[in-house]
């Protein structure tokens, strides 16, 4: 019997994207797999899509819960898994058809060394143009940066302390990493996947880089994408910058991004009796 990959599926308020991404896992090649969609409080037609599904296909499993953020929706729905290897995407992407196959079977070939997460390649496209597969997305970001399991931990720790080189859906991971690791920070509302990947590197876990036809990750730019909202992403960087010491901070930034933090953890109520004290 080959092994059951669990394929997660957040949805808030995504329904306009939702059928095109469970038809992507629908067509894979590797066909032992289920599919649990996760709707995260949504108050649009995420529900009736994911019931088509689930009628049509029994692979296809349904979570509903009280809108917990996305890390809260990931991790509802790696709890709920049964597979060995867990397959995240984001309800507005697409994997091409043969994500899955190419991926296991590289981790059963014994090439691969105790440790390693496996991650494809990606490209971007825009929402009204399916078909043209790009290198950048918007702002410049590039679509992936290739690492090879001999490169030794502090490269790739060096590099992860950079950038987060891929996608939360580029890989395949072993279901037990997450028993490991642990699941996704839910006090992060973006930026959760850098995190992660930062914790599995700190955990002795190194990663590799594989192309295989057919096998991306293919990630949808549109104007809704929470990348487009830039205070999110910088909230969440100043949280990510302490949590993993990622830089040198210079002093007078440094003290303004503690303050902004410290405004953040306290109760207005403080905020405004220290400054009557004061």
């Amino acid at each position: 019997m080959q092994n059951l990959i669990s394929v997660i599926v957040p949805c808030y308020n995504q329904a306009s994207y939702l059928s095109e991404a469970l038809d992507s896992v629908l067509n894979q090649s590797y066909i032992n797999w289920e599919c649990i969609i996760v709707n995260d409080g949504s108050t649009d037609d995420t529900e009736g899509i994911a019931q088509q599904y689930t009628s049509k296909d029994s692979r296809f499993n349904y979570l509903k819960q009280v809108n917990g953020g996305l890390s809260n929706a990931r991790n509802s729905g790696i709890a709920a898994a049964n597979g060995q290897f867990i397959q995240l995407l984001d309800a507005d992407d697409l994997i091409e058809k043969d994500k899955l196959k190419s991926t296991v079977e590289l981790y059963s070939s014994g090439h691969i060394d105790d440790r390693i997460i496996i991650y494809s390649s990606m490209r971007y496209f825009e929402h009204k143009q399916p078909d043209l597969l790009k290198i950048l997305g918007r702002q410049d970001f590039v679509a992936h940066i290739e690492i090879k399991q001999d490169d030794d931990m502090i490269s790739q720790k060096e590099l992860l302390k950079a950038r987060n080189p891929f996608v939360i859906s580029a890989p395949l991971y072993p279901a037990t990493l997450f028993d490991d690791i642990g699941y996704f920070d839910e006090s992060l509302r973006a930026l959760e996947d850098w995190d992660f990947h930062l914790r599995c590197i700190a955990g002795g876990y190194k990663f590799h880089h594989y192309y295989y036809p057919l096998s991306r990750t293919l990630i949808r730019m549109h104007d809704s994408s929470m990348m487009r909202d830039q205070k999110l992403m910088d909230d969440n960087f100043y949280k990510l910058i302490f949590k993993h010491q990622l830089r040198v901070i210079e002093p007078v930034k440094k003290e303004a991004i503690v303050k902004k933090i410290v405004r953040e953890i306290t109760p207005p109520i403080l905020i405004k009796l220290f400054k009557k004290i004061f």
